[in-house]
Formats: C-alpha cells, structure tokens, sequence
C-alpha cells in the first residue's frame, strides 16, 4: 500500500466509472473515493447511494454546486427558475448531500460559496453566512474557487477568504491546486506564497488536476498534460509534508482510460519528487 491516500471522483449514478475505481481500490491503487452527490429523484437517488455504499470504499461527499442548481452565496444569479423552484431544489440537494454522507460514513462534505454577479461581493458574503444559517455539519469543508470562470466571479479563492468566509461555523477546508493556480495568474500573485498561506488552515482534503500555463481557467486537465503549467515541485512537496491529507483527482471527463492512467502518472511523480 503506498504511503499516500490518492482518490478518485464518480458522479452518484455514474455506475460504469464507479465499477472501474472499485477495480482500483481492489487493487490498492486509490484508497477512498469523492462522491460527487447530484441531485436526483428520491428512489433513483437511493438506488445509486446503495450501489455505491455496498463497495464499501470509504468515500467523502462533494456536495452539490451552481453546475448543479445550488449556488449558496446568490441562489438566484444567473437561473431564471422561481424563487420557490430555486429554494426547493437547494433543500432537496442538501438534504441528499448529508444523506450520503451519513450512509457512506464519510467525515467531510466538499462545499463550494459558490459565484456572484460582478459588483456584488458583499451581498455574497452574506448570502452565504445565510446559507449556513440554514445548514450547517460539522463535516462541511470549505473549498477554494477560482477567482473567475466563464466571466463571472466566484466567492471564497485564497487561504485568508475561506477563513473569513468560515467564521466559527466550518473548521474544515479542501485545498484544490489548479483553482489556487487560476487565482494567482489572475491576480498577478506568487503560487508558493499563496500555497504557503494553507499552512495556517485545517486542511482536511487535497483536489488535484493541472491546468494550461498561465491560464485564469480551471479545465481539469490530467498532470502530465503536455500544455500543463501546475507548479507540481511546489504541489508534490505539501503533499509530501502532508501525506495522511487524502488527494482526490478530479478529471471533467471520467473514463477508465484516464483514472487508470493518471494514478500510475501520480504514483510516478510522487517518486519523481521525493526530494523536494
């Protein structure tokens, strides 16, 4: 067994990649996976919860995010749905999240803040303390975003904000590298300064992707990508410093061919980078 807890994220009903990662897991190649909980009609939602727990591969939750109709800090920007629609969709999804979490025994949830009309950043920020008003887990962990994605900002992209934005409320955070890299390049910041900062916070979780060089957006490319521009020294010497924090990799394209592949990509340059 390696001397790191390397994961991989399957969507709830996704049936084939959850297959293949329990094939890996068998194996002794990943040791968790991130559920990525979407929301779904109640039997068909319990259907796929039940498939998954009956694997018995210890699992973290990542809760519903804006992709998925759940936006914690400004519910209503950019969805036209009613507010009633919007408010019931948002129980819905947050009542399945916590439900997964409680049958997969997993001790974090993965949250995002979420994104906001440009100008609005103060109304966010206490959008969201509202949201957490509403709901609020012990086993919330509060992941960085990117700054920007698509033209609109989103909320919560250094160290110091996701300190604020938690307050006393969640004393957990994922650190995810290639939203950290989007921030810095564009904000003009030092990637290993900002890293730095992470010493200061409970970071509970590790995302892992690459992105291309220079760029403000996040794209989940695989770590060995030819155009990727990820400081992995700077990413695989933290992960070295912290090796009982899991890492999931997170890829927009789940396929056998790329979990297969960039867990023996990861096994390498975890070797490559012992020294650092």
């Amino acid at each position: 067994m390696a001397d790191y807890n390397l994961g991989c994220t399957v969507r709830l009903d996704d049936e084939q990649t959850l297959a293949l990662l329990a094939g890996l897991y068998d194996k002794g190649r990943i040791r968790h996976i991130q559920v990525q909980a979407v929301p779904l009609p109640p039997a068909l939602f319990r259907m796929h919860l039940d498939r998954i727990a009956a694997t018995g591969i210890p699992s973290i939750v990542h809760a519903p995010h804006h992709s998925h109709g759940v936006n914690p800090c400004a519910p209503a920007a950019y969805d036209d749905r009613p507010e009633k629609e919007i408010k019931e969709h948002i129980g819905l999804a947050m009542s399945q999240a916590l439900e997964a979490a409680d049958v997969l025994g997993a001790e974090t949830i993965v949250l995002h803040a979420g994104r906001y009309k440009p100008g609005e950043r103060s109304a966010a920020e206490e959008e969201f303390s509202r949201f957490l008003d509403a709901w609020t887990d012990p086993r919330f962990t509060l992941e960085n975003l990117p700054s920007v994605y698509a033209g609109y900002p989103l909320l919560g992209n250094t160290a110091e904000e996701l300190a604020a934005l938690a307050g006393d409320r969640i004393t957990r955070f994922c650190l995810d590298f290639p939203h950290l890299a989007c921030t810095v390049n564009h904000r003009g910041l030092s990637f290993a300064a900002e890293l730095e900062r992470f010493e200061a916070l409970p970071v509970a979780l590790h995302h892992l992707s690459n992105l291309r060089r220079g760029s403000i957006t996040d794209e989940h490319l695989e770590l060995d990508h030819p155009d990727g521009g990820l400081d992995l020294a700077a990413v695989f010497s933290r992960l070295r410093r912290h090796p009982a924090v899991p890492t999931t990799l997170e890829y927009k394209e789940d396929s056998a061919e790329i979990y297969t592949r960039q867990v023996k990509v990861f096994a390498g340059f975890w070797g490559e980078y012992a020294g650092n």
